[in-house]
């Protein structure tokens, strides 16, 4: 405190009124000076000043008041015209040596405080201090303003509240000051103080302006209003919408402001968010390609109505970071914000050091459950390696291949990219071709588990979150249960599952999770979000549309009732109302206009897949095409199959599709895949395809990538085109394709067995029997041994030991010499003795 005291006594003092010419001087020798392109910047920063010195003042009249409550008054005074006169304030500035910027110029964040000559009070404007330390980014315009005043508030202002006792007098006399703050113009010269002044101020008050009642048809009730003379409005004079609009409701007397607590708060926002609240939207607005209309401000990522689940996420992470475990669980329907809650907390763990790794849980991968989650370990390899030092990363290395030693080949088949962090390291001579007899879910676990007692502690805590956990299988789930409950070790692991709570039912694996986690110990916390409430979608649509959140209650009331306070369906609403032309820009009055009567007529279903569906069915055929087609993929698409598609004649023009698709706001590029803004949206391209065409226009995608892309190595795409020809099995594949067909399957499920994914090569492997034909043993003799003999491996692997026996006897009785059967007859004793240790094992349990 004591440093803001000497602060403010070397800022320069100067009296309102001189501070408004000077102002107005100022800005016309820069904009004078500065071409076509810097006027608009100027003109922002001049607006903001004066914002600033408002926000000073009506904090000041507001505090006159409670000091008068407090000084034993029954009720708070109301203002007086000589309280609210320009020659009754004294703006603080920046002295030219203390400016951030040009000595010569005045700065947008000029302005340190505002005086009051009479009753003599002083309001110091600063952005908090912790506000000021955390923000990295270059200095944009706006901050979060807080007022420190003198003198202080006695012991028992607690007691007295404000805005309780108030009058349209207040509001319009501020409304005045307020319009000859932004112009230097009186809106009404016959009210001028004149002469007769004590210190500039005038001893006499205004004469009261009669009372006219009017009657709102909108609202249903009366209200009254000031008879004033004509002024011309601050719009006219080249100032922005919303400060006119204020203004206009100060001076008119309308019960839009009942005190002057709202209008404080009005004026916040406008110091706050400027881009949004303070200037107008052609000033502000990024022109989205493609596109020259006037756009809704949304603003991507940010969180609303979330305080008390970010609290919970962000102090579960903290207990994580200081050497434990632990687990967060986020329920709730499509669209309620849970992968935006998740991201509310990555900045701070990238900024603590930590790791962290993003799935999600595709519906189209479903044959795939446990490859997905070994990806996401995979790519900690790489963070790991761009994150560290050199001598770093050396240490990580060293404790790695001192914990491994021999077993280092396991990780290596797990985890690829471990090979990023031993450039020197030959990875073709760790390469061990029977690690798959060996190898089961329980070794995955345990390998993983060892990685992460080295990789992870309370200096690089690892968060790994699992998006859409409806469609995780058991697999995948067993690991991470096994990761969170490693009693040996000493990792910091943080996972976070979303899933959709309304999709569930009482027996899927992730409750199962849930009380094997609670029967180990460990910590989980489970939460459930549902809707935003009024105030917080209130908030929502109003920085979306950028209008005051009170000018624009009753539209996003109608919204709510309608979508519930889901945030994604009522975003997508909005948007449904500009196509619609019931929302739309006006150039005329710069804002926002809508129309209620109508958007409250409008009917929807309680889905938002109708409004996307609609949006969709409007767009040209060759975009719908297009999200068909990566709409089949699932949430997100390889740049591989892109390129593939592009080379046939059908789909030579893919790309431009795609970029259409990204000007309309349903797909986003991300570095190598293509991807929808939201599983919402792929639903509804999905959906584009009837029911009875489904099977078929997958089966088509994928022959012709196999066309296409035949004899080339397909890397992880590989996946992704088998499972396009799945969809036709058996009926679709005509005979001369399916040994094509089942050698694929054959194909993938190998490279899941590298991968350590045996239940998706079980799947792919299984995928492959319906198409052999009868007589496969003597017309694709090799290709029968391979399959039946992986098969046999997959099937012992996952624990189907029956299975495993009837493929390994299939080799030996089709084998035609005992070289052919010979790692039938290995893998036989292989399955046998451990069918025999498992016996006695439990022999000796009981």
């Amino acid at each position: 405190m004591a440093e803001r005291d000497h602060r403010m006594d070397i800022n320069v003092n100067t009296p309102l009124r001189k501070w408004i010419q000077d102002e107005a001087k100022e800005k016309a020798l820069e904009d004078q000076k500065k071409g076509a392109d810097k006027i608009i910047p100027s003109k922002k920063k001049f607006l903001l000043r004066k914002t600033t010195v408002a926000y000073g003042i009506i904090e000041l009249l507001r505090y006159s008041k409670i000091l008068s409550k407090c000084h034993n008054l029954t009720t708070a005074r109301l203002c007086t015209a000589k309280e609210c006169n320009v020659d009754n304030f004294v703006v603080h500035l920046f002295s030219q040596n203390e400016r951030t910027g040009s000595a010569e110029q005045a700065q947008w964040n000029d302005v340190r405080g505002v005086s009051m000559i009479s009753p003599a009070l002083s309001a110091q404007i600063a952005e908090p201090l912790f506000l000021s330390t955390i923000n990295d980014e270059p200095m944009q315009m706006g901050m979060y303003l807080e007022v420190h005043f003198t003198p202080p508030l006695p012991d028992n202002s607690l007691d007295y509240g404000i805005g309780q006792t108030s009058n349209n007098n207040d509001c319009h006399l501020f409304g005045v000051l307020l319009y000859e703050l932004c112009t230097g113009i009186c809106p009404f010269p016959a009210e001028s103080m004149g002469n007769n002044t004590l210190g500039g101020i005038s001893q006499k008050e205004p004469k009261k302006k009669k009372a006219t009642v009017r009657y709102d048809k909108k609202k249903g009730k009366s209200y009254s209003t000031l008879q004033t003379k004509p002024y011309t409005p601050l719009q006219e004079l080249g100032l922005p919408s919303s400060l006119s609009l204020l203004v206009q409701n100060l001076i008119d007397g309308h019960d839009a402001y009942p005190s002057l607590d709202p209008v404080s708060s009005d004026i916040h926002l406008l110091n706050n968010d400027p881009d949004c609240f303070l200037f107008d939207i052609e000033d502000s607005a990024v022109p989205v390609q493609g596109n020259s209309s006037m756009q809704l401000q949304i603003k991507k990522g940010k969180l609303y109505g979330r305080e008390k689940q970010v609290s919970l996420i962000t102090d579960a992470f903290c207990r994580v970071s200081s050497g434990k475990s632990e687990a967060f669980f986020i329920g709730g329907y499509s669209g309620s914000g849970k992968t935006m809650l998740v991201q509310s907390l990555t900045a701070r763990v990238d900024s603590s050091g930590g790791y962290v790794l993003t799935q999600k849980v595709d519906q189209m991968s479903k044959e795939r459950p446990l490859i997905d989650v070994l990806s996401a370990f995979d790519n900690l390899c790489l963070l790991i390696r761009d994150r560290n030092s050199p001598r770093e990363l050396q240490k990580v290395t060293k404790k790695i291949m001192h914990d491994f030693e021999s077993d280092f080949t396991v990780l290596a088949r797990l985890l690829p990219n471990i090979s990023a962090l031993f450039p020197q390291h030959d990875m073709k001579k760790t390469k061990d071709t029977s690690i798959e007899r060996v190898m089961n879910l329980q070794n995955v676990c345990h390998t993983l588990q060892r990685f992460m007692r080295i990789v992870s502690s309370s200096q690089t805590p690892v968060m790994l979150f699992l998006d859409d956990l409806q469609w995780a299988g058991s697999t995948s789930l067993e690991l991470i249960q096994a990761l969170l409950s490693d009693t040996r070790g000493s990792s910091c692991f943080f996972f976070v599952g979303s899933y959709r709570d309304n999709e569930v039912h009482d027996g899927h694996p992730i409750f199962d999770l849930m009380s094997n986690l609670d029967s180990c110990g460990v910590i989980s916390t489970k939460e459930h979000l549902c809707g935003l409430n009024q105030n917080d979608l209130n908030m929502m649509i109003s920085e979306s549309v950028c209008v005051f959140p009170r000018l624009c209650k009753t539209l996003s009331d109608i919204i709510f009732e309608k979508t519930e306070g889901s945030p994604y369906f009522a975003l997508e609403f909005l948007r449904s109302l500009v196509d619609s032309r019931l929302l739309k820009y006006s150039l005329r009055e710069r804002r926002w206009i809508w129309d209620e009567n109508n958007i409250r007529s409008e009917n929807i279903t309680d889905n938002v897949l109708y409004l996307l569906s609609a949006k969709m069915t409007s767009l040209p055929e060759n975009t719908q095409l297009a999200l068909k087609v990566v709409s089949c993929f699932g949430i997100k698409v390889d740049e591989s199959i892109v390129g593939y598609l592009s080379s046939t004649p059908q789909y030579s023009d893919f790309r431009d599709w795609l970029d259409q698709a990204i000007n309309e706001g349903c797909i986003q590029k991300h570095e190598n895949k293509y991807k929808f803004v939201h599983d919402k949206v792929r639903e509804a391209a999905y959906n584009l395809i009837a029911d009875g065409n489904k099977s078929q226009f997958h089966y088509d995608i994928g022959i012709l990538l196999y066309s296409t892309s035949k004899g080339q190595d397909l890397g992880g795409a590989l996946f992704q085109l088998v499972d396009q020809i799945n969809h036709g099995i058996p009926s679709l594949i005509q005979p001369r394709m399916q040994i094509d067909i089942a050698e694929l399957n054959f194909s993938a499920g190998r490279k899941a067995m590298d991968l350590s994914d045996f239940e998706t090569a079980y799947s792919y492997l299984n995928n492959a029997f319906p198409l052999l034909p009868e007589n496969h043993w003597s017309s694709h003799y090799d290709f029968s041994l391979r399959l039946f003999l992986l098969r046999a491996k997959s099937t012992y692997l996952c624990g189907n030991i029956e299975e495993a026996y009837d493929s390994l006897k299939e080799i030996i009785e089709n084998g035609r010499c005992i070289e052919d059967t010979l790692d039938a007859y290995y893998l036989h004793v292989t399955v046998s003795t451990f069918c025999v240790q498992r016996a006695a094992k439990r022999l000796f349990v009981i």
